[in-house]
C-alpha cells in the first residue's frame, strides 16, 4: 500500500465527518508500518470522534511523547485524557497547547473544564475571563463563568455574568440553572421554582435534569413545602440511580459496606489494647476532624483555618495511599502485628503526602479533616497515637436527611445516599465501627455537637481550642470574613458563606413521615449521643 497515498486518504475521511473510515484506512497502514506517526495521531484524533477514548489516548500519547513539538497532537491528546477522567494527566499537554495561536482559546476552554472538575475553580475563572477578553460574545463560555463565580460565592460577579450569558443566549441551560440557583440564594423561591419547572422538560442529559429537580427540591424548602421539597430530591436521586454510572457503591471500597463488617468484626475479636504500641511518639502537630458527612464538618473547618495558627487540609484523602483491602485476610491483623520500622515508614509516607498539600506551612496545627476518616480512627491512632481526633456529632436523622437530599458528586460511598432507608442502614454501619473505636480509644478526644457550635460558637470553639492547648483567637468567629475569596470544595459551600444560624436543626421532623422507615435504625444512635426526643412530634421552628 501507497502510504502516502493512504494517509491522505485517511485525511480527507477525518476531515469530511467519517471517522470511523479513517480508523479502518489507518488500521491497514499500521498493519504494513506499525508505529507510523502520522496514522497513529490521524487514528487518534478519529478515535476520538467515534468514542474509542482508550484507543485516542494511547495513540496521541506515544506521538506526542515523540513529537512534543507536535502541539495539535497535544490538545488533542489533552481532550482525550479529560474525556477519559484523567484529569490531572490532561493539563500538561493542554497547558503547552496554549502556545499554539489556533488552538489557544479551545486549549483554554479544555483546561478551564479540567480545572473545574479537579476543584480549582480561581484557575478556571482565571481561564474563562482570558477567553471572553478575545470572545465577548461566547454565551456557554460567560455562562460556565457564572457557574464557576457562583460556586466560589462570588455573587455579585455571578449575577453579572448570567445575565450577559442569558442575554446572548436564554435558552443555555447552564445559565438557566445559575439563575435559579442565584435567585433561591437571594430568598427568591417561587420565581427560582418557577424557572426550573420550565427548564426540567427542556433538559435532554439526565444528570443536568437531576440536578435542577435537587435544586427544585431546595427552592420548595424555602417555601416550606416540605412534602413536595422531598419529592423533588427523591426524583433527583431516582434519575442519578437510573442513569449515573457511579450510583451503585462498591462494597468493598475503603468505606464499603464490606470493608465496614470486616473492620467492625476484627476489632470486636482484637481489642486495639493488645496491638504492638510504638516505642517513640511522633513529633505532633497534625489533628483529625472527623464526623459522618452533614454533620456540620465543613463550618468547623471554616471557623478553625480562621484561627492564625491552624492550616485545615480539607477532604484531601490523606490516608487513602495507606488503605489497603481490609476485606482480604490478614491485612488488619497486620496493622496491629506492625512493628516499630513499619510504623516509622507508614508516618513517613502520610506526612510526605500532607506536606504536598500544604499552603500555609508557617502554620503551628495542621488539621486533616477527611469526615469519613470516622471509620479509620483505628488507623489513625495506630499511627499516631497522641494525636488530637474532634469527632463532631450532629442528631441522626438530621444528617440521614440532609445527606438524601445533598446533591453529591457520587464517588466512595456517597452512592449510598440516593436511597432514605440505604442513607440510614450506611449511617449504622459507619457509627458501628466508629463507636467500637471510641469505645477503646486511650487517645485525646474532643466530642462536639453541632446544635451547640451554632447555638453557642464562642463557648464551643473555647472549649476546642483549650483541647488543642492553643490560644483563644476572635478571628474563628469572624471567619466568613477571615476567609477572604477562599470557598470551600464541599457541598457545603453554600451554608458556610451565610450567617450562623439554627434553622436545619431539628429540621427531619419536618420529614418524619418520610423517615418512619429508618427510626428503629436511627434510634439507638439517638439514645446513644443524649439527643432529647421528647419534642419529637412537634414541628421545628
Amino acid at each position: 500500500m501507497d502510504s502516502p497515498e493512504s494517509l491522505q486518504r485517511a485525511l480527507h475521511h477525518l476531515q469530511s465527518g467519517a471517522p470511523a473510515k479513517c480508523v479502518h484506512v489507518c488500521n491497514v497502514i499500521l498493519t504494513e508500518n506499525p508505529g507510523l506517526i502520522q496514522a497513529l495521531y490521524l487514528r487518534g484524533c478519529a478515535a476520538l470522534q467515534t468514542g474509542d477514548i482508550a484507543q485516542a489516548a494511547s495513540d496521541l500519547e506515544i506521538v506526542y511523547g515523540e513529537h512534543p513539538e507536535h502541539l495539535h497532537a497535544a490538545y488533542y491528546l489533552g481532550r482525550s485524557l479529560r474525556v477519559a477522567g484523567r484529569l490531572e494527566e490532561a493539563l500538561a499537554p493542554l497547558q503547552a497547547a496554549l502556545t499554539e495561536d489556533e488552538l489557544v482559546v479551545n486549549a483554554r476552554y479544555e483546561l478551564a473544564t479540567c480545572l473545574v472538575r479537579l476543584r480549582r475553580r480561581p484557575e478556571a475563572i482565571e481561564h474563562y475571563q482570558t477567553i471572553l477578553a478575545a470572545q465577548p460574545d461566547n454565551a456557554q463560555v460567560a455562562a460556565n463563568l457564572a457557574a464557576s463565580l457562583e460556586r466560589e460565592n462570588r455573587l455579585d460577579e455571578a449575577e453579572s455574568w448570567t445575565g450577559k450569558a442569558l442575554l446572548m443566549d436564554p435558552a443555555n441551560e447552564t445559565a438557566q440553572m445559575t439563575r435559579a440557583a442565584l435567585d433561591r440564594r437571594s430568598g427568591k423561591f417561587p420565581e427560582a421554582a418557577q424557572g426550573l419547572r420550565s427548564l426540567i422538560s427542556e433538559i435532554s442529559n439526565p444528570i443536568n435534569r437531576s440536578i435542577a429537580w435537587n435544586q427544585l427540591g431546595q427552592c420548595l424548602e424555602g417555601q416550606g413545602d416540605w412534602d413536595e421539597a422531598y419529592n423533588a430530591f427523591s426524583e433527583s436521586n431516582r434519575i442519578l440511580k437510573k442513569h449515573h454510572t457511579g450510583s451503585r457503591p462498591d462494597p468493598r471500597g475503603p468505606h464499603g459496606l464490606q470493608t465496614l463488617a470486616r473492620i467492625q468484626e476484627w476489632l470486636q475479636d482484637n481489642p486495639m489494647a493488645a496491638w504492638n504500641a510504638p516505642a517513640t511518639h511522633d513529633p505532633g502537630g497534625i489533628a483529625f476532624l472527623v464526623g459522618f458527612p452533614r454533620s456540620g464538618t465543613t463550618l468547623l473547618d471554616r471557623m478553625l483555618r480562621a484561627h492564625p495558627d491552624i492550616e485545615v487540609l480539607e477532604e484531601k484523602s490523606l490516608f487513602s495511599f495507606l488503605h489497603q483491602d481490609w476485606s482480604e485476610p490478614g491485612t488488619l491483623e497486620a496493622l496491629a502485628d506492625a512493628n516499630e520500622a513499619q510504623i516509622t515508614d507508614a508516618r513517613q509516607i502520610y506526612r510526605r503526602e500532607m506536606s504536598r498539600q500544604r499552603r500555609q506551612p508557617q502554620r503551628f496545627l495542621v488539621i486533616d479533616k477527611l469526615p469519613l476518616n470516622l471509620v479509620y480512627l483505628f488507623l489513625i491512632h495506630r499511627l499516631f497515637p497522641d494525636a488530637p481526633v474532634i469527632f463532631l456529632q450532629r442528631h441522626p436523622m438530621d444528617v440521614c436527611i440532609s445527606c438524601y437530599f445533598q446533591a453529591f458528586e457520587l464517588e466512595a460511598s456517597m452512592a449510598y445516599y440516593l436511597d432514605i432507608q440505604q442513607t440510614a442502614q450506611y449511617y449504622h454501619a459507619v457509627m458501628q465501627v466508629a463507636a467500637l473505636t471510641m469505645d477503646q480509644f486511650d487517645g485525646p478526644l474532643h466530642q462536639l455537637r453541632y446544635e451547640d457550635l451554632v447555638a453557642e460558637p464562642q463557648a464551643q470553639l473555647t472549649a476546642l481550642l483549650n483541647f488543642l492547648a492553643l490560644e483563644k483567637h476572635d478571628s474563628m468567629l469572624e471567619y466568613r470574613q477571615q476567609g477572604g475569596s477562599e470557598s470551600s470544595n464541599t457541598p457545603s459551600y453554600q451554608q458556610v458563606s451565610q450567617p450562623l444560624h439554627t434553622r436545619s436543626i431539628g429540621k427531619w421532623r419536618h420529614y418524619s413521615k418520610q423517615l418512619e422507615s429508618s427510626h428503629s435504625v436511627l434510634q439507638a444512635w439517638v439514645n446513644r449521643f443524649g439527643y432529647q426526643e421528647k419534642n419529637a412530634a412537634k414541628s421545628a421552628d
